[in-house]
């Protein structure tokens, strides 16, 4: 899967620098999708880079279905 992205603007913090963004375009393989054409994450895998440590970690087991978690609690 892949996100074009115009860049909107930037901003200095300390040695970084971040990016903000629109996205323009979408592109994705037919293998990621879901049945109605939706992007299936456990089939994306996607990654999260931890800069501070230079790691990248994975999206873990689907949890709850949006705005539904919180009532439990």
């Amino acid at each position: 899967m892949n996100l074009e992205c115009k860049v909107i603007s930037t901003s200095e913090i300390g040695i970084h620098t971040h990016f903000i963004g629109e996205i323009m375009d979408v592109k994705a393989d037919e293998s990621v999708l879901t049945e109605n054409g939706l992007p299936d994450m456990l089939k994306i895998k996607p990654l999260i880079y931890a800069p501070d440590v230079r790691l990248y970690y994975g999206i873990g087991k689907y949890l709850e279905q949006a705005h539904s978690v919180g009532k439990k609690i």
